[in-house]
């Protein structure tokens, strides 16, 4: 049996939720946040120019959680960049990234905090993700990428947790919905790539902790529970952004133009005619989109042309 952390050997512990326009969830994640058995926790929320009164509802129901509201939009990745560096200055020795739809068990932190944040070999610990509606069912168990298509993918996704993901292992990447990230690693890596704005900014930032030496390791002891379906690819325009941005991650990871062209004919674009020929217009359209904007240079939020 584990030996529960007291707070003076408890690293100090900020969790970071960024939100977009999920009052209910994320008012539900902040509660299940502040119910951890971990002793050392602050919470900060940064709200990405919400119109639903999210930060308004937080300030009121939980007077103790520091808001960073943000003027715009800046995605995933730069809504957690300006979280990020306030905790860092705060002094924030590890920070927990999750998403506004998620749940955290009561001894999700303290878990991950004591299967692997005291190795100096490690900078990001990933949780076992459950789906919310089906908590038998396991979301992540950390990710892997091919290295030469740049494809990313969960580990077990969509499998019935019946003991197979029950042993810790370095991953190339943790999912972004919960990470635990050492501050230490950050100031020696980085911040968050914001022109990824959403998908692959984790795989790339865990793998630029990798090339700096730190493990990024998965720990099912933790668990975590996230509301999302298995057929559900996300809001906002997805298919573009993983389009574009797988492209960004092989061209970051230092695949040459003929790779990364032949990814995106060969791969991309021939699904996205398969898309339009099936009468899934739309997605087509917006994998093209992606294509298109990675050769134009076109990154952060789709439209903005940053």
């Amino acid at each position: 049996m584990e030996e529960r952390l007291s707070k003076p050997n408890a690293p100090a512990v900020g969790t970071l939720i960024v939100t977009w326009n999920r009052r209910r969830d994320l008012l539900e994640c902040v509660e299940s946040v502040l119910r951890s058995t971990y002793p050392s926790l602050t919470v900060y929320v940064v709200d990405n120019a919400s119109t639903d009164s999210s930060s308004c509802a937080i300030r009121q129901e939980f007077p103790g959680v520091r808001i960073i509201r943000s003027p715009e939009n800046l995605g995933f990745s730069g809504g957690n960049n300006l979280g990020l560096a306030l905790m860092i200055s705060d002094g924030i020795e590890a920070a927990f990234l999750i998403n506004d739809d998620l749940i955290v068990e009561e001894d999700t932190i303290e878990k991950l905090v004591s299967n692997g944040f005291h190795d100096p070999k490690v900078g990001i610990l990933a949780p076992k993700v459950l789906l919310h509606s089906q908590p038998g069912v396991i979301w992540s168990a950390g990710g892997t990428v091919d290295p030469v298509s740049g494809v990313a993918a969960q580990r077990h996704c969509g499998e019935t947790d019946a003991g197979q993901a029950e042993v810790p292992i370095e991953v190339d990447y943790a999912i972004g919905c919960a990470m635990l990230v050492k501050t230490e690693a950050i100031r020696r890596t980085g911040l968050i790539d914001p022109r990824y704005f959403m998908y692959y900014e984790e795989a790339d930032w865990c793998r630029r902790m990798a090339q700096a030496g730190y493990k990024v390791l998965y720990v099912p002891q933790s668990r975590v529970r996230h509301k999302v379906t298995l057929s559900n690819n996300g809001r906002n325009h997805a298919p573009y952004y993983f389009s574009r941005n797988r492209l960004l991650y092989l061209e970051t990871g230092g695949a040459g133009p003929a790779r990364i062209a032949w990814v995106a004919f060969s791969d991309i674009l021939r699904s996205a005619a398969v898309h339009a020929i099936k009468g899934r217009a739309d997605r087509s359209r917006l994998m093209v989109k992606g294509v298109a904007d990675y050769y134009l240079r076109n990154f952060g939020r789709m439209g903005s042309g940053a």
